[in-house]
Parts: C-alpha cells; sequence; structure tokens
C-alpha cells in the first residue's frame, strides 16, 4: 500500500506546465502523476511505480462522496409562487450566505450557476417547456461563508457553456464544456495560466461584435491589478499585455472597483471606477469614468484617448471624495437613449448623512445632483463584505424626459425617486403610469431558521439579447455577515448550519 506521507510535495510554480487535474482523475505529463488534494490544494508528486496503487488508495479511502462530471436529469418540482402563478424548483442550494448566483438563457434552455446543499459548484440545464431539470456537479467546494464568491454564466461563439467561481484571492476556478448546449462534459482548468493565483471577481463580457470577454481582478483589496481575456476559438488569450486598472496611484497602492461590466446601445462597455487605498471600506477615494469597445482601446466622454492602465490621474474625473467620505463601491452606469452615460453612487454629504447622486457629463466637467439623503448616517467602513449599506438599482432612463430609480437606506422604506434626465433635479412622479403587468412578487417564502433571512432576486439575461429576460430565478441565504462563519446560539441554533434553499425558476 503506498504512504501518502511519504509522497514529495511540489512546488507548483515550478511545474506551472503540468495540468491541474479534476478530483476524480489521474493524469500524467512527462512520466510525473500529480493530484490536487481539495481541501489543503496541497499537489503531490507520485513516483510512477505507485501510481496505480494511489488510484485505489486515494478515490476508495479519501474522496469518497466527490462529483462525478456527469450530469443526472429528473423532472423539476412545481412551486406555487402567487398570482395563479407557478415557478420550477431547480436545486437545493447553500444558503449560509449571500452570494450572487447565475442564470441565462439560451435557446430553448436555461441554464443556473449556483452552490448545492452541500456546497458543491453545480450547473443546471432547465427545459422550461418539459419542466426537466438536469444537474452536474463540478469539482469545487464553496467554504461556506464569503460573499465574494459569486457565480457567472456565459457562452463562447460555439455555444460551449463558461463558467468561473469560487475565488476571492485565491486560485482561478474555471471550466467550459467540451460541446455546445451541454453541462455533463464540462472540465475546470486554467485560463491563461499566468496571474491566476489570487483572483476575485469573475466576469464574462460579451460585446457588440459577439466577442466573449473575461475580466478579475488579480490580487487583493487596496493592491491588485484587473486583466481582461477574450475567447478565441477554444482558448483564452490576453487582451493586454499590461492590466487595464492600475495597482497604484500617486505613489501609492490603489484598487479599482469597477460597475458592471454590460455593453450599451451604441456598443461601448461604460465604466465608472471607485478607487481605494487599503482593504478598509473607509478608504474609497475618487470616483472615474470611463468607456471602451474592446478592451485595448479607451476613452474619457469626450473622446479623448485614455492610455491603460487606467488609474485616477488620466481617467475622466467624477468626483475626488478624499477618504473616509462614505463613498461606497457600489457605482452604476447607465446611458440615455441619446447616448449620454448617468453614474449612480453614493456618499456622505455635507452633514454627515448619506445621499445618493446622480452624475453625466456637461461639456468638459461631470455635473453632480444629489437626488437622495439618508435619515441618518450609515458608517461606510471596515473589511469583508459590509452588511447594512445604503442601496440602489438600475437607473431607469428608457424615456426621453423622465428617468427613475429605487433607493434604499438602512432603516427606512424603499422608495422610487424621479428626475429630469437633462438635468438631474428631482422631480414628481408622472401623473400617468402604466400598470404593469404581474407586478406582485413571487409570493415565497424562505426556509425556517435562517439567521437574518434575504430573498435574492435574479432576471434571467437571455444570451445576445440586451436587456432581455426569460424570467428570474428566487432563493433565499442568511444575510451579509462580513464573509465570516455563522455560530450557533440559543436564539439561532441553525445559524452554523442553515437549512437550504430552494432555487426557484419563475418565468
Amino acid at each position: 500500500m503506498l504512504d501518502l506521507a511519504k509522497a514529495k510535495p511540489i512546488d507548483r510554480a515550478k511545474f506551472t506546465g503540468i495540468a491541474q487535474f479534476q478530483p476524480s482523475c489521474f493524469c500524467r505529463s512527462g512520466g510525473i502523476s500529480t493530484y490536487t488534494f481539495p481541501v489543503s490544494k496541497k499537489m503531490i508528486q507520485i513516483p510512477p511505480l505507485h501510481r496505480w496503487a494511489l488510484i485505489g488508495t486515494v478515490l476508495m479511502q479519501l474522496f469518497s462522496g466527490m462529483p462525478a462530471n456527469a450530469s443526472t436529469c429528473q423532472q423539476g418540482v412545481p412551486i406555487v409562487v402567487g398570482d395563479g402563478r407557478s415557478g420550477i424548483e431547480i436545486d437545493n442550494a447553500w444558503s449560509g450566505a449571500t452570494v450572487a448566483f447565475d442564470a441565462i438563457a439560451r435557446g430553448k434552455l436555461i441554464y443556473f450557476g449556483y452552490y448545492d446543499a452541500d456546497r458543491w459548484l453545480t450547473v443546471a440545464q432547465l427545459d422550461p417547456l418539459s419542466g426537466v431539470v438536469c444537474r452536474s456537479r463540478l469539482p469545487s467546494r464553496f467554504a461556506g461563508w464569503d460573499s465574494h464568491n459569486s457565480v457567472a454564466l456565459a457562452f463562447d461563439s460555439d455555444g460551449r457553456l463558461q463558467v468561473a467561481a469560487n475565488m476571492h484571492v485565491s486560485p482561478l476556478v474555471y471550466g467550459a464544456a467540451a460541446s455546445s448546449d451541454s453541462i455533463g462534459d464540462i472540465s475546470l482548468s486554467p485560463m491563461i495560466g499566468r496571474d491566476e493565483d489570487r483572483t476575485t471577481y469573475p466576469n464574462f463580457m460579451t460585446s457588440a461584435d459577439g466577442r466573449l470577454y473575461f475580466a478579475y481582478r488579480s490580487g487583493m483589496s487596496g493592491n491588485g491589478e484587473w486583466f481582461v481575456n477574450v475567447r478565441d476559438g477554444q482558448s483564452w488569450q490576453r487582451v493586454l499585455n499590461t492590466p487595464i486598472f492600475a495597482s497604484t496611484g500617486s505613489g501609492s497602492p490603489t484598487n479599482a472597483y469597477p460597475s458592471a461590466f454590460r455593453v450599451s446601445r451604441d456598443g461601448y462597455f461604460h465604466l465608472a471606477v471607485v478607487w481605494r487605498r487599503a482593504p478598509d471600506l473607509a478608504t474609497n477615494y475618487a470616483i472615474t469614468y470611463a468607456r471602451t469597445r474592446d478592451f485595448v482601446h479607451w476613452t474619457d466622454h469626450n473622446g479623448k484617448p485614455i492610455a491603460p492602465p487606467l488609474d485616477p490621474g488620466n481617467s475622466d474625473m467624477i468626483e475626488a471624495t478624499g477618504e473616509n467620505e462614505g463613498l461606497l463601491n457600489s457605482a452604476r452606469v447607465n446611458v440615455t437613449v441619446a447616448g449620454k452615460p448617468i453614474v449612480t453612487y453614493s456618499r456622505y454629504g455635507e452633514d454627515g448623512k448619506n445621499i445618493v447622486v446622480l452624475a453625466s457629463p456637461s461639456g468638459g466637467l461631470w455635473r453632480r445632483s444629489i437626488i437622495a439623503t439618508a435619515g441618518r448616517q450609515t458608517v461606510a467602513a471596515g473589511g469583508g463584505t459590509v452588511p447594512s449599506m445604503p442601496s440602489f438599482g438600475d437607473l431607469n432612463v428608457s424615456g426621453s424626459a423622465v428617468g427613475s430609480i429605487d433607493i434604499a437606506f438602512p432603516g427606512e422604506p424603499r422608495k422610487r425617486v424621479f428626475f429630469d434626465i437633462k438635468t438631474l433635479k428631482v422631480v414628481d412622479a408622472p401623473k400617468v403610469q402604466a400598470k404593469s403587468v404581474g407586478s406582485h412578487p413571487p409570493n415565497v417564502s424562505p426556509p425556517p431558521g435562517l439567521a437574518n433571512a434575504r430573498k435574492n432576486s435574479r432576471g434571467i439575461r437571455v444570451e445576445g439579447k440586451a436587456g432581455g429576460a426569460a424570467g428570474s430565478m428566487i432563493y433565499f441565504s442568511q444575510g451579509i455577515n462580513r464573509d465570516q462563519a455563522r455560530k450557533c446560539t440559543s436564539s439561532q441554533p441553525n445559524a452554523c448550519n442553515p437549512p437550504p434553499s430552494p432555487i426557484i425558476f419563475v418565468p
């Protein structure tokens, strides 16, 4: 019997050419076999004579219960969601922490990415017409508490599913299907093979010309760089040899927190970037703007070129707030029908209370307008995912004159604010508003026993259709806890091991 304790550790840096293998797979390169242990992520080198002995020893004794890379299918469970409507239960998910799952529709099928009840990264495929759900576990297991470990899905130009997830200043977890419209043949692998050891914030993006991009941060909060890859056939290439955002600014470490990467009707990715000095949220100090179509060529709002890497000094400055001014890294950008970007962000006002600001370019400057003020100050400080911060939705600027936005300050009712699109000033609500069809939210309840239960609802985007939606995905979780494990107490006996939440598809 092979003694695993005598296996020789491998220096990862010296073996970057050796494949990283799935927990259910043994492979070889140059006569050397390697295996990565899923808990410690320790890679060991196995002598050739012991290779087959290791298969039985490890697979039978150590890795029973690991996921197999195959999909299983069954009829989805109908769920009543109110107003005579029914949804479909896709699976049960881990509910210990609030994490952004993902869903995307392609053709007649819908795909979901999430952590299942046992915390394995899982991809599901739903046929809404038949109600059949297929699921495939991937060999990456969520530790269970970090809200940064979001899930991202996309399709390449050949219809092969792409998935990235389960990372926060940790090795890249990326997988691609081997064939189109399939989830049973997804394998995990490196993407480029460099700058992938300390990754966070996976983002897939499809440009107006159909090219698939992937952006992520390499490094840590307050000292990280952002890279962008582009899909070329069945492989990925770096867009630039340099990062798109700098890791230093004015001689000090800095870190970019960009808004969502979404292409607009004009073919541009419009980005607002909040800049931070250190992991502490209080060190956010400036917000800038830039736009690009290909992540190589960048400009400000007037079309003046910006040479990457972008930093606060060479970008389009919206506001240099300075540190400790309550600036949150939750900025959003929307573009009006006329092509004008409007940026939404939150900071402290002159009286110290939290405010929500709209900003848009006007000539060579940015016009700013305060559209909402909180009743009291919520301190913006600390590390990890900070709970109970001011929040707001996307701007509705589809009309020609009046826009709207939903805003929520901690401890206050959510409200909808209307504003003049040209001046950004708050205006009265339009007297006549079209009644929305099916406006009542789905009536589903969280599992009992969740600490600070939170309902998560995400629109299911449609591949290749900007603004399209194929329904929504609903799931429940325990609230934000600064990415720390919860403890079971007499008042919250299930907080450390909460009941799973159903993932519900609502048409």
